[in-house]
């Protein structure tokens, strides 16, 4: 059934456990929302909603696709709607192994009604890093330097989405530059107990902890040796657990001379929960 009192199925079905077996409503589907895209390199997504035309109190319905198949379900985004009802912003972290080109599809609804909008939708594609250098360094919000402390543990760089592929270090670090081709550093040393070594050596209960650091120096780096590496490794995904940290935020950058001054390219800013594994990418 294609439509229902000229309302097209399509803007009705399953909303509010509406389906077309068992009625319709009465009135036209809404004008189609805008919808404004920000993606970081490795696929973490900010989408800002609004033309909401009468919808008074809306909700979302977002997914995204990608190869022709559902990679992130609308219980996978976040979203949250401004005071004033008449928009919102949606935010997810693409994770998915799937390459090629995704497409976001988003739907604003009445709570209430057995109408929704017309779909708006987007396309957004991932990349990498590939630079000898990649530094964390501990941001706010927006974006800004903050003294709010790192800790991270378990850290791996992957070749592949969806962390697959190859993964660097390739070993469990014992020490700064115990594995060949790589070093690892920090922007100030608290004690050894919290080395930069701590991030990639496996352990579960050990970290590199940036106790004390100013905003200056509150980030931690892997670097490719030349050479190891005549070219740097290509990353599209990343895996870390923030442990005890206390900075909400990081921004992820990359260097071909290390010297972040100027010269680096910026590769986004990301949401991080103390505690918790996040995989980027």
């Amino acid at each position: 059934m294609s439509e229902i009192s000229g309302i097209s199925t399509d803007d009705i079905e399953n909303v509010n456990g509406f389906f077309v077996t068992s009625g319709g409503g009465s009135s036209t589907a809404t004008t189609t929302p805008t919808i404004t895209v920000s993606t970081t390199t490795l696929g973490n997504a900010t989408i800002t909603v609004g033309n909401h035309g009468s919808l008074s109190l809306p909700q979302y319905k977002c997914h995204v696709e990608a190869g022709g198949a559902e990679i992130i379900g609308n219980d996978e985004v976040a979203k949250n709607v401004t005071s004033n009802q008449q928009n919102g912003t949606l935010t997810f972290s693409d994770s998915s192994g799937v390459t090629g080109q995704r497409t976001i599809k988003v739907r604003a609804q009445n709570f209430g009604d057995f109408i929704q909008s017309a779909e708006a939708s987007a396309t957004y594609s991932k990349g990498s890093i590939t630079k000898r250098y990649i530094r964390f360094t501990g941001v706010t919000s927006s974006g800004a330097a903050t003294s709010s402390r790192l800790g991270i543990g378990n850290i791996r760089f992957f070749t592949g989405g969806g962390q697959t592929g190859t993964e660097y270090p390739t070993t469990n670090l014992t020490s700064n530059t115990s594995e060949t081709g790589i070093v690892v550093s920090q922007g100030r040393l608290y004690s050894s107990t919290y080395d930069a070594y701590k991030a990639g050596d496996s352990s579960l209960t050990t970290m590199a902890w940036l106790l004390g650091a100013s905003s200056a120096q509150n980030w931690w780096m892997i670097e490719f040796e030349s050479g190891t590496y005549s070219t740097p490794p290509t990353i599209s995904s990343i895996q870390y657990k923030a442990y005890n940290q206390s900075a909400g935020f990081i921004r992820i950058e990359g260097s071909d001379t290390g010297a972040f001054a100027g010269e680096q390219t910026d590769f986004g800013v990301y949401k991080c929960n103390n505690n918790v594994t996040h995989n980027y990418g």
